[in-house]
């Protein structure tokens, strides 16, 4: 293979010749020098060939076949012409190849900042020795940081969200150009006075696609008063799906009683006593704990004395005070669910059988769709290797998320067992009745992506009048943004590529540890691919 042919395929379009090639075990020397007849001045400009000297100069370049590569270029010092510029000699600098103090190619520098911006300092770092390149952590940020960041340009459709840089404490908010899909700019945080600055600075926005933060609805108002803003189609969802939660939550009592569309007959089972009938400690616990809260608030004590003389923290002082009744705090304390509960009766018919080990149990429960660990099922099962073995099958308790996801589920993909186990839960308690009426007019709309003529207005009136007071907080949320919500349900816009990029800036996040600054996060989003 001749020397030209070496040169086109290590450093194709680079005008060097090959005049040596040395491989050893671990690396491949290539000396080189220029073909170009002259060169230009770097202070001036002009043209020069006279050359003033010789000099040596290494650099790395992308590694062969797990070999690094060093490029040794027998490099030129020429003499300028111009007896005008200040310089009296310069340096040759050959295009694509080098840069004035460059100890590496420039096709090595692009690999190693696009990796960086892949993968992060210290995991690129990694990656980079086990290539067979030379190089840290500190380097490849340094790359990153030298990266010229993107012209925002024209986005007359704009999608914004926040993201957290510290969970409950500091959040950013990311835009992204709809039309692209391309996040555009970081904002570091999520003020409306910023938002709405921004805005400013871009007039040509004409769509503003958000989730229902009231923080983004004023910067859009104030920013860009001639852009619609859309309301994203899950997040509402979202919203209705968590109001739904809360009222099924209110009232677990009567989740308490299993459906006899799913076991064949009616059972009763006092969640006050355990499966082998003993008293719970935390039943008494509770009633104690409500007795005395109500008590302190009959005397007029704050609730902050209260939680403060007995204890307790603020939340539980106050979920205690505005609960309905001590029914209420008892459901919900010892119906907590967990990932066994579907196979309670499985496990207890196995065990009957003579099959006691654990790893087997849990092995068989797994293919019928336990996601649990082998621990839960041995929690399960001590009672039962303590000769405590109760008479009858444990029965499972239905849970507030399973009849939230019947609810929220399109009418025609429930079963037949879901179906009539909706209507027997509509025919003990009428809030949960009118609830699921509520919920599925609005979804509806939502995934139909359409909205009759006042027909969001009297949805929100409907609930105002006799719904939960779950749904009527949302329906009051609905009102404040009428408009985004309204342009929700009769434009086709979203705000899935702007959660999409949410995601990716987690992933950009764990990648750096979480100790990366604003500056550096903010490059990568950018830049990243």
């Amino acid at each position: 293979m001749g020397g030209v042919e070496i040169a086109d395929l290590l450093l194709p379009g680079i005008e060097v010749r090959v005049e040596r090639l040395v491989l050893t075990d671990t690396e491949v020397r290539v000396a080189v020098s220029s073909r170009a007849g002259s060169a230009a001045c770097s202070g001036c400009g002009r043209g020069s060939s006279r050359v003033h000297c010789y000099y040596p100069r290494t650099l790395a370049d992308r590694p062969v076949a797990g070999r690094r590569v060093r490029v040794e270029l027998r490099a030129r010092r020429l003499v300028c012409g111009n007896e005008r510029c200040d310089r009296r000699t310069f340096a040759e600098q050959i295009p694509a190849l080098t840069r004035r103090h460059a100890r590496r190619t420039d096709a090595l520098t692009a690999h190693l900042a696009e990796v960086a911006l892949f993968l992060g300092g210290r995991p690129g770092a990694r990656l980079f020795r086990r290539m067979a390149v030379d190089t840290c952590k500190d380097t490849l940020i340094r790359l990153i940081r030298a990266l010229p960041l993107p012209a925002a340009g024209t986005v007359p459709h704009l999608g914004v969200d926040e993201f957290a840089l510290r969970r409950g404490r500091t959040y950013a908010t990311i835009l992204v150009d709809m039309t692209t899909r391309r996040p555009i700019d970081v904002l570091a945080d999520r003020a409306a006075s910023t938002f709405a600055t921004w805005l400013r600075d871009h007039p040509e926005v004409r769509v503003v696609c958000r989730d229902r933060a009231g923080s983004f609805r004023e910067g859009a108002q104030a920013g860009a008063p001639q852009a619609v803003q859309v309301a994203d189609a899950w997040h509402l969802l979202n919203n209705l799906a968590q109001a739904v939660e809360r009222v099924i939550g209110r009232h677990r009592v009567d989740l308490r009683e299993p459906l006899t569309s799913h076991d064949g007959g009616p059972h009763r089972h006092d969640g006050e006593l355990d499966i082998h009938g003993r008293p719970r400690p935390l039943v008494a616990r509770t009633r104690e704990r409500h007795r005395q809260i109500h008590e302190r608030m009959d005397r007029g004590d704050s609730l902050r004395a209260i939680a403060r003389d007995l204890h307790l923290s603020r939340g539980t002082v106050n979920r205690f005070a505005h609960a309905e009744g001590v029914e209420e705090l008892l459901v919900a304390a010892v119906n907590r669910p967990t990932l066994v509960d579907d196979y309670r009766h499985y496990l207890h018919h196995r065990w009957m059988e003579g099959c006691t080990n654990a790893a087997a149990l849990t092995r068989e429960i797994q293919r019928l769709g336990y996601r649990g660990d082998i621990n839960t099922v041995r929690r399960h099962l001590k009672p039962y290797r303590n000769g405590e073995v109760p008479t009858t099958a444990p029965l499972p308790h239905l849970s507030v998320r399973s009849v939230t996801d019947w609810i929220m589920r399109r009418p025609e993909h429930l079963t037949d067992v879901e179906r009539k186990g909706l209507d027997e839960l509509c025919g003990r308690n009428t809030a949960l009745a009118t609830t699921i009426e509520y919920a599925r007019r609005l979804a509806l709309m939502i995934r139909e992506r359409r909205s009759e003529h006042l027909a969001l207005d009297v949805w929100i009136a409907d609930v105002r009048l006799d719904g939960q007071r779950e749904l009527r907080t949302l329906a009051n949320g609905i009102r404040r943004d009428h408009a985004a919500v309204r342009a929700a349900l009769t434009t086709t816009h979203t705000s899935g590529a702007v959660e999409g990029h949410v995601t990716r800036i987690k992933l950009l996040k764990r990648q750096m540890y979480g100790r990366a600054n604003f500056d550096l996060l903010r490059r990568r989003i950018l830049l990243s691919p």
